[in-house]
């Protein structure tokens, strides 16, 4: 009876430990997803690049005051904003005055044949001079107009005697000052303010540009 019992006892172990292993499954590889599992899978989030706003690609406004011949005149302007807390400073300005129209004649050959063809044209008479520096140095310059129907018809003479000579548009420059008022005392500068400065500054303009580049000390040279 003692070897039946423990017989019976192993079985019904033996038999608990099959059904055990029915309900738990095997460990293995995860199945691959289909088509539809992959398709509905959310894609991870990607963020989105920050553009700049137009407000901070637009150059920042100044208004200028002036134009003034002389820095000295320009200084004055700015001492006087800057006795009303307005922070101003002086900007030197190239202005086109005009164009002018320059007579040239092209040399081939050197300097030493520009100072012969000078030489030959001053004995008959060609008021000229040979230009040294530029984009023209090494050729002859027979004359500067301030209209170009004056050019044109000086040249249609000078090949009537037998020289070749070309009307180049030549900018006239002059420097000038203005002074530049940018940030918050730009809105100091009202109508009323521009009235009083033009009490003692008769000719004063003022306009609103894109405000001068800081210069970097490193740029410097």
């Amino acid at each position: 009876m003692k070897y039946a019992f423990l017989t019976l006892l192993l079985l019904n172990i033996l038999y608990a430990l099959w059904q055990w292993q029915e309900r738990v499954p095997e460990a293995g590889p995860p199945a691959p997803k289909t088509a539809e599992q992959a398709t509905a899978a959310p894609l991870p989030a990607v963020a989105e690049p920050q553009l700049p706003s137009p407000q901070s690609l637009a150059p920042a406004l100044c208004v200028t005051l002036g134009r003034f011949a002389t820095a000295g005149e320009a200084q004055q302007l700015r001492q006087r904003l800057l006795v009303l807390d307005i922070a101003a400073e002086v900007r030197p300005r190239e202005v086109v005055m005009g164009t002018d129209y320059w007579l040239v004649m092209p040399v081939v050959g050197g300097e030493r044949h520009a100072v012969l063809q000078l030489s030959a044209l001053q004995e008959q008479g060609v008021d000229s001079f040979l230009i040294t520096q530029g984009e023209m140095a090494g050729q002859l310059s027979l004359g500067v107009f301030q209209r170009q129907d004056h050019a044109e018809l000086r040249r249609e003479q000078l090949q009537a005697q037998g020289h070749d000579a070309q009307v180049h548009a030549l900018s006239r420059k002059e420097r000038q000052y203005v002074v530049e008022v940018g940030g918050a005392s730009r809105r100091l500068v009202d109508q009323a303010l521009l009235s009083r400065l033009r009490a003692d500054f008769p000719s004063l303009q003022h306009q609103y540009q894109p405000c001068s580049p800081v210069a970097i000390e490193e740029q410097i040279p």
